[in-house]
């Protein structure tokens, strides 16, 4: 900021009429004169070899938003998690979900397409243009340009389904027997011809025992049951009340994190699980003097990002120029055709906002709402 005002007091002193008026009497402005004249582009006839094209900087605030996605799956026993785990509140819906996580603004200047202007001139002209364009007043072509980020609708990769798992195997079914086993009798028909009152002997028959699931509740049951198990062998080993001797403190580290990951796998079957993706959105806005609020996005919890037009809250950038200059006593640049036309930028504070709450905030020089001020070629020429 000290660089932009010293320059700009700099201008004035140079630029004052009856200062000049005073040197010119005496005899001080001696300086040579620069034969070069300075167009607008679009009033350039014609374009010959000694002319070059420079641009007027315009500021170009940097919107970059990470936004976070939430899928969760609900767990198939989620109904049963305050019965048996006392859990309350349990979510028993699947659903997405996306967070703004972390917004950042920042700036860089690129060339004004609306402010090129042409420079010609005869012969060797000794202007230091590098020290206009260290000062960010002058842009030459290399510099002209900078890619701008587009809306990506497609941010986010798919996201891998993540299984529920649970090692309590005899949860799943139970065995099932007859209520009374088939018996068959048994006749000896040589004993029969002789004595028929003879008692029949009667056999069991071998038994088909059969397998049937066991409802989502008898699971649940059984689930919890092995996650209270867990629970009290982790206790045993950090107690010590087990029969098993460890090597090391490692050793106990290692089985006490494969019991804690078994232990939260089983307890996901009743309270759910959550992916969490994040993707990147960078968004480029070009102030104008005649607006003061910028509609970025749309952003919903539901959908997550969506353009301008889609659903959801407005994500809009508001600049409110501090006026920095408005006191200053320079003339505006005109249609001299022999100065330089170059832009002083103002301080703006700018405004992140999410319709009315401020998401971030930060001070920025934005060349738009500046000053056009002309600069007499003569200030740029060497004494040598």
């Amino acid at each position: 900021m000290n660089k932009y005002l010293s320059l700009l007091l700099a201008l004035a002193f140079l630029c004052s009429p009856a200062l000049a008026q005073r040197k010119k009497k005496n005899g001080d402005d001696e300086r040579p004169k620069a034969e070069l004249r300075i167009q607008h582009i679009d009033k350039v006839q014609q374009v010959d070899s000694s002319g070059f094209v420079y641009a007027l900087p315009r500021t170009v605030l940097r919107l970059t938003v990470t936004v976070e996605r939430r899928i969760f799956s609900a767990g198939p026993y989620a109904a049963y998690a305050e019965k048996y785990l006392g859990i309350s509140g349990v979510q028993k819906a699947n659903s997405t979900r996306y967070h703004l996580k972390h917004t950042a603004l920042t700036s860089y200047v690129e060339a004004d397409e609306r402010h090129l202007y042409m420079v010609q001139h005869a012969g060797n002209m000794p202007l230091s243009f590098l020290k206009m364009r260290r000062d960010g007043l002058m842009l030459l072509p290399e510099n002209f340009g900078r890619a701008e980020a587009a809306f990506d609708a497609d941010a986010f990769d798919a996201a891998e389904w993540q299984p529920f798992t649970t090692m309590a195997i005899d949860a799943m079914f139970r065995d099932v027997k007859p209520k009374s086993p088939p018996r068959k009798p048994v006749e000896d028909s040589a004993a029969a011809d002789e004595d028929e009152d003879e008692e029949v002997v009667e056999v069991e028959l071998p038994v088909h025992i059969s397998q049937q699931a066991k409802t989502q509740e008898e699971r649940a049951s059984e689930v919890a049951q092995f996650i209270f198990s867990l629970r009290k062998r982790k206790y045993e080993l950090i107690t010590g009340d087990v029969d098993i001797a460890f090597s090391s403190n490692d050793a106990l580290k290692v089985a006490l994190n494969e019991i804690n990951r078994m232990e939260s796998e089983h307890l996901a079957l009743f309270v759910g699980k959550t992916v969490r993706q994040e993707a990147t959105y960078t968004y480029d806005v070009a102030p104008t003097p005649s607006q003061a609020t910028y509609p970025v996005f749309k952003f919903s919890a539901e959908q997550g990002v969506q353009p301008s037009d889609g659903q959801g809250h407005t994500i809009a950038l508001e600049l409110r120029p501090e006026g920095k200059y408005a006191a200053v006593g320079i003339a505006p640049a005109g249609e001299d055709s022999s100065s330089f036309r170059v832009r002083l930028p103002d301080v703006a504070q700018v405004r992140l906002l999410n319709e009315k709450e401020e998401l971030q905030r930060g001070r920025f020089w934005i060349y738009q709402h500046g000053k056009m001020v002309a600069i007499r070629p003569e200030q740029f020429l060497s004494n040598d």
